[in-house]
């Protein structure tokens, strides 16, 4: 079976339509528009988790979170 040139541009095309969208999406937007709610929200997630009685979360979380908060 002979392959037509055309599919593989168009496939090439494709991809590359994908990797420059997916260099447009910012995945942090919401916490960088909303950035109180969403130290509550990851508070109230915390809290919850602890209750769910799985509180393996690293003792370390905080200080990621003030991370983030610093790139914002």
């Amino acid at each position: 079976m002979v392959r037509s040139t055309t599919e593989s541009h168009r496939v090439a095309l494709a991809k590359q339509r994908l990797r420059t969208k997916s260099q447009r999406i910012d995945y942090l937007a919401p916490v960088k528009q909303y950035p109180l709610a969403s130290i509550g929200a990851a508070f109230a997630a915390g809290m919850f988790w602890q209750r769910a009685g799985k509180s393996r979360l690293p003792a370390g979380l905080l200080s990621v979170g003030l991370q983030l908060l610093k790139r914002i």
